[in-house]
């Protein structure tokens, strides 16, 4: 017994395609899109294809995006969580420690805190992640750290 032609069935291989309702190149997983779409520089001009059309499955057919299935999809970098959460908290603590009558001890004695400890896991995790998210961990962990030593001053009681 033979098996029936499918006339759907995709001639379309696996890897990156020029996709014609955005004009991007997407990963094509040999049956359907994928969310992943492909990260060009803006500076490198985009390969044109040499022969596009579209299969029966709605899948692509492109000679110059061959090179680029061997690759494989990109994936979004992770952000460095510590090194955000460092830098609000330690705004926010740096502008409300200073509020007098104990309401910026209240306000901003713990995020000052949180500011520092997340400032220095946001460091050393911005070193474990090629330097992604280095500013905002230093910012945080400099901020939290004025508005804490402030405290010691009289910030947020006398001032």
């Amino acid at each position: 017994m033979s098996t029936p032609h499918n006339p759907y069935r995709s001639v379309a291989p696996a890897g990156w395609h020029l996709e014609q309702s955005t004009g991007r190149y997407r990963w094509w997983d040999g049956a359907n899109w994928t969310v992943y779409y492909e990260q060009m520089p803006m500076e490198a001009p985009r390969p044109q294809a040499t022969t596009q059309h579209r299969t029966a499955a709605g899948g692509p057919e492109s000679v110059a995006a061959q090179s680029m299935a061997a690759r494989g999809p990109v994936y979004a970098p992770e952000p460095n969580g510590f090194a955000i959460a460092a830098f609000i908290l330690g705004l926010w603590g740096f502008l409300t420690t200073w509020i007098p009558l104990f309401i910026g001890l209240l306000l901003g004695g713990l995020p000052d805190l949180l500011a520092i400890v997340f400032g220095i896991i946001g460091i050393i995790r911005a070193n474990q992640s090629n330097g992604r998210g280095m500013a905002f961990a230093v910012a945080g962990l400099v901020l939290g750290g004025l508005a804490f030593i402030s405290i010691f001053f009289g910030a947020g009681t006398i001032w």
